[in-house]
């Protein structure tokens, strides 16, 4: 496997990595559908196990993934298997809930280090490899960073990140120099970095990292304008209202996309993860994969050369033609 720098942190990581926002399976949060259905411990842990063996060493994680399943079953696995130095574990910190399952704020600097520590004792280690604020956006950023740079202090993370899609989110983060990673949507059908956020991290050396590359399952080329999501999975909101304009449109630049696929001879989703890493400044991206068959699709397409220029523009063509 042909690792990748990441940012100034002097890792080299494996291209693709594991999104395991899966791994905590399906919650309620505000009264709605969150997370993912059709989730088993025993097949995600599998699945990460397989992901060690073919050389993955990055795991990307939160506390709200199943309000804390999915950093247990992540860090149960890796110790398991006594390879705590020999992988990077992230995880993130902002959002909770309350006894209703009402979604709550986590972005006091004393709420952060209370939750670090919860993190650390569910993940079965003693240090986060790279802490990420997961708040989209907050006004409390300085009390983010103040936090961070208290917890490095301790040796309870290495380094701090943002997981945001505004680019103004990404600057406050970077205020004070030691921003160590950005993470975003970068897919097919999401390419808004491209326009600040990618220049921005390259330019001061911090790790950018591609979330969704496969849009939640959109670039899996399974999906129709027909199809129906369980009642507990979050991207059953796709089909209400406005929701589903976009995701019926969504399809349509897919049909078009598997023809380009169909030509070069690789499933759909390899296609969608080898465009994203077909872009210089990406560090490594994080699909998901809800069990090994899955995980060896994504890891396969992490080996893929970067596209060439006229394929390319074979793409930029056929995003550019009208639904």
């Amino acid at each position: 496997m042909n690792y990748r720098k990441f940012g100034e942190t002097g890792w080299q990581v494996s291209p693709v990595g594991v999104g395991c926002w899966q791994f905590g399976g399906a919650i309620m949060l505000d009264g709605k559908a969150d997370g993912w259905s059709g989730i088993s411990d025993e097949e995600s842990a599998a699945t990460i196990k397989r992901a060690v063996d073919l050389g993955v060493n990055f795991f990307d994680t939160a506390d709200m993934y199943g309000w804390g399943r999915s950093e247990e079953v992540v860090g149960r696995t890796i110790k398991e298997l006594g390879v705590r130095d020999q992988v990077y574990i992230a995880t993130k910190v902002g959002f909770w809930h309350d006894d209703q399952y009402r979604r709550t704020f986590n972005e006091s600097r004393d709420d952060i280090l209370r939750a670090c520590d919860a993190s650390l004792q569910r993940l079965r280690t003693d240090h986060i490899d790279l802490y990420q604020c997961h708040l989209w956006r907050t006004e409390r950023w300085t009390e983010f960073l103040d936090a961070f740079e208290i917890l490095q202090k301790q040796g309870k993370i290495r380094f701090f990140g943002v997981s945001t899609n505004d680019f103004d989110m990404v600057e406050h983060f970077a205020e004070r120099e030691n921003l160590g990673s950005v993470q975003s949507n970068y897919s097919l059908l999401n390419r808004g970095v491209e326009e600040e956020i990618l220049s921005f991290c390259r330019e001061r050396g911090i790790a950018f990292i591609a979330r969704g590359p496969l849009a939640m399952g959109k670039l899996s080329g399974k999906l129709s304008k027909k199809h129906r999501f369980d009642a507990e999975d979050i991207r059953s909101k796709w089909l209400e209202g406005e929701e589903r304009k976009n995701f019926e449109r969504d399809i349509e630049t897919v049909e078009r996309l598997k023809l380009i696929a169909q030509k070069k001879g690789v499933p759909l989703p390899q296609l969608a993860v080898q465009f994203v890493l077909s872009n210089p400044d990406v560090c490594t991206t994080i699909p998901g994969a809800k069990n090994r068959t899955q995980l060896q699709g994504n890891i396969a397409a992490g080996a893929l050369p970067m596209l060439a220029s006229e394929e390319l523009s074979e793409i930029e063509r056929t995003l550019a033609a009208p639904s």
